[in-house]
């Protein structure tokens, strides 16, 4: 019974995970959508990347890069250069999508991510054995045989050719395997079928590392570019201690980047109607140092962008959106939320004292 379960499996599941990818691949991340331009609703809050922005017109940010023509650019969007648009809680373009990846897809990306780990062992888990004794034996062919010897074993640059020690035993097992197959055909366990799920096994294993520091990043509220851009002003911090440890000057770019990768984050707070002044209904607010105004507790920030409970991992549920309008009004923290709040009455009052 296993055994006819376990053949079932690798006959089906393959054209499975093909359909699905196929589907996840059709879907296209969309772009900020043309009528939110002009968009005149009133929201709680709107957050920039920087702080030039007039507390007259919030929704000054747009974007004119690109196809982009102007668009509203809300909190948590980000413009892709390979693209040339903007999206909504963009996370990183997929190069293997060929297309960007933002928040309200994410479980369709990371269901793929985890359907390809068991996949790739169901289908290839009954040739492990028969290959690791063809590997086995390509090795010790290859320290027996003259001509390998001479020409891989006692060449000087095989290190360097094969990348160092473990690349070099590897061209020795794959010299040895060829030799093998010459001699017997090599059967289902030849040398390109060895390859195969060589690469299969590791491609299970990138799979599975991208997942784990995916779904890392949405338990602490963060998307992949959040880490990237806290990595650069990390970078922009050492390198500007370091020039001053030299007393030399700082550069203007270097300036500019840590400013640009920072971490803070500026809010249009609204006001109370007794705190409004003609022309000014709230106040821009920047957040405090190492504030994180998105992270609402690894729960909650998982079933913002994935949603509830575990059912998002089904095939027909991926392949909907996680998230709706809140990609464009990403809802803060409820403390970060009231300090904002009182910071920008605090100002406003002492504006009407002065």
């Amino acid at each position: 019974m296993p055994t006819t379960l376990t053949g079932v499996l690798q006959h089906l599941i393959p054209p499975l995970l093909l359909t699905y990818f196929y589907f996840a691949w059709k879907i296209c991340t969309f772009e900020i959508a043309p009528q939110l331009v002009s968009d005149n609703r009133i929201h709680p809050f709107f957050s920039f990347n920087h702080e030039d922005h007039s507390d007259v017109e919030p929704m000054i940010e747009r974007c004119y890069k690109g196809k982009c023509g102007g668009r509203w650019k809300p909190a948590r969007s980000r413009h892709c250069s390979i693209c040339e648009r903007c999206r909504g809680g963009w996370d990183h373009h997929c190069p293997f999508f060929a297309n960007c990846l933002s928040a309200p897809y994410m479980r369709s990306f990371l269901a793929l991510l985890l359907y390809t780990v068991p996949t790739v062992f169901i289908i290839s888990s009954p040739l492990y054995v028969p290959i690791f004794q063809r590997l086995k034996a390509a090795y010790l062919y290859s320290k027996s045989d003259q001509y390998i010897r001479e020409n891989w074993w006692d060449w000087t640059y095989s290190w360097v050719v094969a990348g160092g020690p473990i690349g070099r035993y590897a061209g020795a097992a794959i010299l040895g395997w060829r030799q093998l197959d010459r001699s017997d055909g090599g059967g289902i366990v030849r040398l390109n079928i060895g390859l195969m799920v060589g690469f299969g096994i590791i491609l299970a294993l990138i799979s599975a590392g991208l997942a784990f520091t995916t779904i890392t990043l949405l338990l602490e509220g963060n998307l992949t570019i959040d880490k990237g851009r806290s990595s650069a002003h990390q970078q922009a911090l050492i390198a500007i201690e370091k020039l001053k440890q030299q007393n030399q000057p700082i550069p203007a770019g270097l300036i500019a980047d840590l400013a640009r990768f920072s971490d803070k984050r500026h809010f249009f707070v609204p006001l109370p109607a007794t705190l409004q002044k003609p022309g000014r209904k709230g106040i821009v607010i920047e957040t405090l140092d190492h504030e994180k105004p998105y992270d609402h507790g690894w729960k909650k920030n998982l079933i913002i962008v994935l949603g509830l409970e575990w059912s998002w991992l089904l095939p027909w549920n991926a392949l909907k959106r996680g998230m709706g309008d809140e990609v464009f009004i990403w809802p803060i923290k409820q403390g970060v939320e009231r300090r904002l709040r009182k910071e920008a009455e605090r100002k406003a009052t002492l504006e009407i004292v002065d």
